[in-house]
């Protein structure tokens, strides 16, 4: 339940994040802006995926799987992204696509986003659809990544003796770190696909490492 999932969670709009807040009863869960599609808010995927069970796994995980054929690699950044350089052995589906929309909002959004050079985007109702076509079966394995990644961590670790087995809550990280490649997962998950992973770091920790890229 979307609703449950996002109770306790509120907009703090001075340092910009979502916190944690028992006395909120968050009743939007799907925001619907005056320019681009509506959409549902962080909190509620991530408790989605924190229930369903996501595993993030890590970069050499993923290129052992890729060698050994075992797994579809999904890279959900735009085209021109893709091509700059990708992980070897990827597909491209963009999870966004540049706006379509010829409304007010939309024509302001765009000349807003051209005067701060920001690509004004929208996500794609067709994502999961085009990764079915791309895949195949939605119950092969499916492994997703983005630019930065996210991450669906909420505590530091630390090397103080009181914190070295649990570590402690970061306020900063009440609901993890949102990306487009964790939002991905749960369009994936809720479309029906019953294999789907998340690439810890993204193609930059992937390209820090020194791994296989294409471009």
């Amino acid at each position: 339940n979307l609703l449950e999932a996002a109770s306790g969670s509120r907009w703090d709009p001075t340092f910009q994040r979502w916190v944690r807040d028992d006395r909120t009863e968050y009743a939007d869960i799907i925001i619907t802006p005056k320019a681009g599609s509506p959409y549902i808010i962080w909190p509620a995927i991530f408790q989605v995926l924190k229930q369903k069970g996501l595993e993030s796994i890590p970069t050499q995980e993923v290129e052992e799987l890729l060698r050994s054929k075992k797994a579809t690699v999904v890279d959900v950044r735009m085209k021109d992204q893709y091509e700059n350089g990708h992980v070897d052995g990827a597909i491209n589906v963009p999870m966004f696509r540049d706006s379509t929309g010829s409304g007010v909002w939309d024509n302001i959004k765009r000349v807003v986003n051209a005067a701060l050079l920001i690509r004004s985007t929208e996500r794609d109702p067709e994502f999961s659809n085009k990764v079915k076509e791309a895949v195949g079966n939605p119950s092969s394995p499916v492994i997703l990544y983005c630019g930065m990644g996210g991450s669906m961590e909420t505590k530091i670790q630390s090397n103080k003796e009181m914190y070295k087995k649990d570590g402690f809550d970061d306020v900063d990280k009440s609901f993890g770190r949102e990306s487009r490649s964790l939002k991905a997962c749960f369009e994936l998950l809720n479309a029906g696909f019953t294999d789907v992973k998340h690439m810890k770091g993204g193609f930059s920790t992937w390209k820090y490492e020194k791994r296989p890229v294409v471009s």
